[in-house]
């Protein structure tokens, strides 16, 4: 019994050992093309949407931009710290709130069911899994939202169930023993 050993070589920072338990050096030389990517200002353009429903983000661009200056000018309460290192310019459950209004989904408190379908449909039309799975446990969603009066909180508890439902299809993780 034993392993074998390979008394001559430098071992440092760099080495990597494989599954096999081979000793092999990293090559730092070069950056990893993955490297680069993270290295490269991200596109803040839109134009990297797909053609069919570009002209439906530009519409939710104009709405968020709209409700972010409204939302910054009648919410005067102290803004809650998001993150750490900066602070959120804005009460982000009432933009939601805004964004939804403005799309339908809320009207008068009340969430209109067949329009949040449709503005998610707007970006994930063709996902027809994602859109059966939605429309089959949106109702749960629903019910869970319409206890709360404020429509901010109304609209992020909406927000937050609704993006749990579809992060819930795309990741789905299988764990075998």
């Amino acid at each position: 019994m034993g392993i074998d050993t390979a008394h001559e070589r430098k071992i440092d920072k760099d080495t990597i050992i494989t599954r096999n338990l081979k000793l092999e050096k990293r090559n730092r030389g070069q950056k990893s093309p993955n490297k680069i990517e993270e290295d490269r200002e991200p596109d803040w353009s839109y134009s990297t949407f797909p053609k069919e429903v570009a002209a439906h983000v530009t519409q939710f661009k104009r709405n968020m931009s709209e409700c972010l200056k409204e939302v910054q000018a009648n919410d005067k309460r102290p803004i809650k710290r998001l993150s750490p290192k900066m602070e959120s310019p804005v009460h982000a459950e009432c933009l939601i709130a805004c964004v939804l209004k403005r799309n339908g989904v809320i009207i008068n408190g009340k969430i209109n069911k067949d329009n949040l379908i449709s503005l998610v449909g707007k970006f994930y039309s063709k996902d027809i899994k994602l859109m059966k799975k939605l429309d089959k446990n949106l109702d749960r969603c629903i019910e869970s939202s319409v206890r709360y009066q404020n429509e901010c909180e109304l609209a992020s508890h909406l927000n937050d169930c609704t993006n749990d439902l579809m992060i819930s299809n795309k990741h789905k993780l299988t764990v075998n023993y």
